[in-house]
Formats: structure tokens, C-alpha cells, sequence
């Protein structure tokens, strides 16, 4: 049979013949190519599974031969509902009133230890891109500074914490909180908070914590003043800003980052250790007093990339989200840029009243 009549014929059945009546070396050719089919089909599935699981091997072994930046735990299947009274409780801050009166901008952000300047400064990006920076005559007073926070009037609270040397903070004044006045922008001194004992050159710092709570309209700051190597002399206090004054205490804590915080049991001031990685909190009443028994929330270091560090700050960026800011600290001084932040992030679990792990990230040279 030539080759044109073979042509003729793969055209199949003319159109007087059924289906039916298909020549029989077609039908054989059909089903050949059926196995044919069949085999490359098994064949690229067991291609296909071995490359999937080539691949998960390699990835697999990438944390060991690099170094991840990144390292995140599988995210939740769904963020969990929470009760409106659930979060966080400084909804109510407010930008200082005097802010207006500086043609700034929208966005002004606030800083403690901007290159070139000791205190607080005030900054902004400009349109024609330079970036212009306020600083009251007074807000250098104090020296250098650092944890800062808002109330809902606008007023701005301070605590000073040396840097590099004690020139510009003497270990006796780092146990105080300044306030600028929301009006004026005039920083004076607020309140002069008690220590366990005398601050020395072997520990420079008082307060390293600041945060506010909305509900109570309180003030409350972390003090390491007057911890040694051997005792944990720390206090928390709650600071009544109507009056100055300190209405309750935590002795015997030394802590760093602080922040307040109302889940299924009720408000809590979480805070980290100066000392480890540890998160903890305390109860708070409904006048936002201090309870005495802490409770163990989570270490940093056990987190999947996680570090030995301190928990310079604590914010909740979302409901269910708590931001903790890692940082080296061992009470001796040292530059800003010396060290390495991590950003660690855990979500709340109102089933079991506790943060979970969701990820940490490497953060270089932050000031």
C-alpha cells in the first residue's frame, strides 16, 4: 500500500460508512497510542514528583547554608474575632497641639537620638525632599533621652537615658520623667521617681520604659535605678498625671519596654526583663493599679530566630498583634549604633489567653 493511500485512509470513515465499520489496524493504532499516552503520563508524574520533593529537600537545607533574614512560622488559618473591649488601650493619644504652629507637615516624627542632636527632635520630609527638623531650646535639658509617649491632650512624656558617657546625664537625674507641654511645647521636669538605693557608675540607668494607658488616664514607667549585678532593685510605677504621683508600685523588677494590654482575663501591663528575654505581666485593677504576681508570657530567645536580647519596646499595631523591639543591653554604656534590633511579632490567642509566635525579623544598625 502506498503512502498516499495510507494518507487517504487516517481521514477515517467516509460519510456513507458508520463508525463501526473502522478498519482494524486503526483501532490498533488508537489503542497504541492510548499505552503510549498512559506511559508518559506515569511518567511525567514521576518527574514531577521528583523535582516537588527535590525541591522541599533544598529548601529544607537553605537555613543551614545561609543566612535567612526572615525567619516566619506558618500563618494562621484565620486572625481570631475579638470582643470590641478586646486590644490595645492607647487609642486615645493625640498629637500635640503646638505641632500645628510649626508648618511641618502631616507626617512628623519624633525622635530621641537624631545625628547631631541631643534631646527630642521633631522632623519632616519636605516636598522639595530635604528633611526639616524642630527642636525646642528646651528639649536638650535633660541630655540625651529616649523612651517617649503621648497622652490623649497631646502632651509629650520623656525619660533621659545616657549613651556613650555620663557628661550629659549624671546617674542622679535618670530616674526622672519630663513633660512637654502640649500647648507650649516647653519641657520641664514632671515627677522625680524613688529608687531602691543610690544610683552608681556601675549602672547609669533609671527609666527605660514609658507607656500610657487610655482608661485610667495613667502613666507608667520601668526603672532599673539602683539594680546591681547581684540585685534586681527595679520598680514599675503608675504615675496619676493629674496630680504627679505615684498611686501604686512593682518592686523588686527590673524592666525595660512596657505596654498595657486587655484580653479575655482582663488588662495586663506586659513588660520585658532587663535581665533575659523574658516577656511577662501583672494584672491591673480597674483604677489601673499594679497587681504583684507576675505571670511568664514568652521568652524571645526561644522564638524560631530568635535572640538573647531585651525587649526595648512593646506596641500593638494591631488587636491581635503585639510588636516587641529586641535589643542587646547589659547596664554598661554604649553607642546607638553599636548594636542590632529584631522586631518580633506574636499574635493573641483569646482561646487560651496567650501570644503565639508569628515571626522575627533582623533590623541593622536601628537607632
Amino acid at each position: 500500500m502506498s503512502k498516499k493511500s495510507r494518507k487517504k485512509k487516517r481521514r477515517g470513515p467516509s460519510a456513507s460508512s458508520p463508525a463501526a465499520g473502522r478498519p482494524p489496524f486503526l483501532s490498533r493504532r488508537m489503542g497504541l497510542m492510548a499505552v503510549v499516552g498512559v506511559l508518559l503520563l506515569a511518567v511525567g508524574l514521576g518527574l514531577w514528583w521528583w523535582s516537588r520533593g527535590d525541591g522541599q529537600q533544598e529548601s529544607a537545607a537553605t537555613p543551614a547554608q545561609a543566612q535567612i533574614p526572615t525567619q516566619t512560622a506558618p500563618a494562621a488559618t484565620a486572625e481570631p474575632t475579638l470582643p470590641p473591649n478586646m486590644g490595645p488601650v492607647m487609642g486615645c493619644v493625640h498629637r500635640p497641639g503646638f505641632v500645628s504652629q510649626l508648618h511641618l507637615g502631616d507626617q512628623i516624627y519624633i525622635g530621641t537620638n537624631l545625628k547631631g542632636y541631643t534631646g527630642l527632635t521633631l522632623s519632616a520630609r519636605q516636598p522639595d525632599g530635604r528633611v526639616a527638623v524642630y527642636q525646642h531650646p528646651t528639649w536638650d535639658d535633660a541630655g540625651n533621652l529616649a523612651a517617649y509617649v503621648l497622652d490623649e491632650d497631646g502632651n509629650i512624656y520623656v525619660a533621659p537615658a545616657p549613651f556613650v558617657s555620663l557628661d550629659e546625664n549624671p546617674p542622679e537625674e535618670q530616674n526622672n520623667v519630663y513633660k512637654i507641654d502640649t500647648h507650649t511645647g516647653v519641657m520641664t521636669l514632671f515627677i522625680q521617681l524613688p529608687w531602691a538605693q543610690p544610683p552608681s557608675t556601675t549602672n547609669p540607668y533609671g527609666v527605660l520604659g514609658l507607656t500610657y494607658d487610655c482608661d485610667t488616664h495613667s502613666l507608667y514607667a520601668s526603672s532599673v535605678a539602683g539594680s546591681t549585678y547581684d540585685e534586681e532593685l527595679g520598680r514599675i510605677f503608675q504615675i496619676d498625671l493629674s496630680t504627679a504621683s505615684v498611686v501604686s508600685r512593682l518592686d523588686g523588677v527590673d524592666a525595660f519596654g512596657v505596654a498595657a494590654y486587655r484580653g479575655v482575663s482582663g488588662k495586663r501591663l506586659y513588660f520585658g526583663s532587663a535581665r533575659n528575654s523574658s516577656i511577662r505581666s501583672v494584672a491591673l485593677d480597674e483604677t489601673g493599679a499594679l497587681g504583684t504576681e507576675q505571670r511568664l508570657e514568652f521568652y524571645l530567645q526561644q522564638a524560631r530566630g530568635g535572640q538573647d536580647e531585651r525587649a526595648k519596646k512593646i506596641q500593638f499595631p494591631k488587636r491581635d498583634e503585639m510588636l516587641v523591639k529586641g535589643i542587646e543591653f547589659n547596664y554598661t554604656l554604649r553607642a546607638a549604633s553599636d548594636f542590632a534590633e529584631h522586631d518580633y511579632t506574636y499574635r493573641y490567642d483569646p482561646a487560651n489567653d496567650a501570644w503565639e509566635f508569628v515571626q522575627v525579623k533582623l533590623r541593622e544598625g536601628v537607632q
